[in-house]
């Protein structure tokens, strides 16, 4: 009896012991599960941060090429349909003005222009902002449409979009231009090539009847400058119809090698959208999961960030 009751203490105190043990470990797992539940939001908004940017990123390059190319064909198909069916019911321009007495709007096909040695077959718009170049080459508003009597000025983009007007630089004197518009076909013969200082200003002595084709110069998606393509009319000029603008009252966005400053507005609010579809994303992370949280809100992340490259492509140089 006296050895027993000498053990019970012991067994006791044992059993405290192994208590003890048990409730500092359960607090550690404790600690370590509340750490990385507290560490949690922080790495889904990390990860979501990092996301954001590679779609930005992804987005602005596929958006400047591939993407970009894919809308000007289209752009292009649709164009060229509206300018055949208007030459078929002759309603297309030959003029400043359509049919309805109202100013052309930018964006409207009034030509039609084919450079054989290049292999560009191009459908031209009215006017030469950032967005309407992201169709197809656009005609200068200030100036007379082609085959008129006058200067004509085109310009298109090297680069982005298609890039239709790449291989001006390899253009050379003695080659023909095509163009068609509401009052018939010309032709133009190329008299002067000219590319970075050179063609910042007019060569001398050129013809009064010319086609001037202006893009970028310099290196892939970076101008350092434009490259000028001078052609004389050799085919007899249409009548030129009433100029009612002049150089100075077309808007600075219309300059060679300037941006669209119209596209903030839309930017500023897809910026928004994407911000509310990353904190939409990361929620989701923390809820659903993560592979969840992938398959729904990757798709409307891309799509986003390619609506915003978009808008930044078009604050970017017009000719790139």
């Amino acid at each position: 009896m006296t050895t027993t009751s000498a053990q019970r203490p012991s067994d006791s105190g044992i059993a405290s012991e192994s208590e003890v043990v048990r409730s500092s470990v359960g607090q550690n797992q404790l600690s370590s599960n509340t750490g990385e539940t507290l560490n949690q939001p922080q790495s889904v908004l990390v990860g979501a941060s990092l996301c954001i940017l590679a779609a930005l990123l992804v987005g602005f390059l596929v958006n400047l090429t591939v993407v970009g190319s894919l809308k000007h064909a289209r752009d292009q198909v649709v164009a060229f349909d509206s300018l055949r069916v208007s030459l078929a019911k002759a309603t297309a321009p030959v003029g400043p003005k359509d049919v309805n007495g109202r100013l052309l709007s930018l964006g409207t096909p009034v030509a039609l222009i084919t450079i054989p040695k290049l292999g560009v077959e191009q459908t031209v718009l009215e006017g030469t902002t950032s967005r309407v170049l992201v169709s197809g080459p656009g005609h200068q508003r200030s100036s007379v449409l082609p085959g008129q009597a006058g200067s004509v000025i085109i310009m298109g983009r090297k680069d982005a979009y298609g890039g239709p007007f790449a291989g001006l630089k390899n253009m050379y004197r003695g080659q023909l231009i095509q163009t068609t518009t509401g009052q018939g076909k010309a032709t133009y013969k190329v008299v002067a090539v000219n590319s970075g200082a050179k063609a910042a200003v007019a060569p001398a002595n050129l013809p009064l009847n010319r086609l001037t084709l202006i893009t970028a110069d310099g290196y892939r998606f970076l101008p350092d400058g434009i490259t000028r393509v001078d052609a004389e009319l050799i085919t007899p000029a249409f009548n030129p119809a009433a100029q009612l603008l002049s150089d100075a009252s077309l808007t600075p966005a219309e300059a060679a090698l300037a941006g669209d400053s119209s596209a903030w507005i839309p930017l500023v609010f897809w910026i928004q959208a994407l911000l509310v579809a990353a904190l939409a994303m990361t929620w989701a992370w923390a809820r659903w999961g993560r592979w969840q949280a992938w398959v729904v809100g990757v798709p409307v992340i891309l799509f986003i960030g390619l609506s915003v490259a978009g808008q930044v492509s078009l604050l970017l140089p017009n000719l790139i």
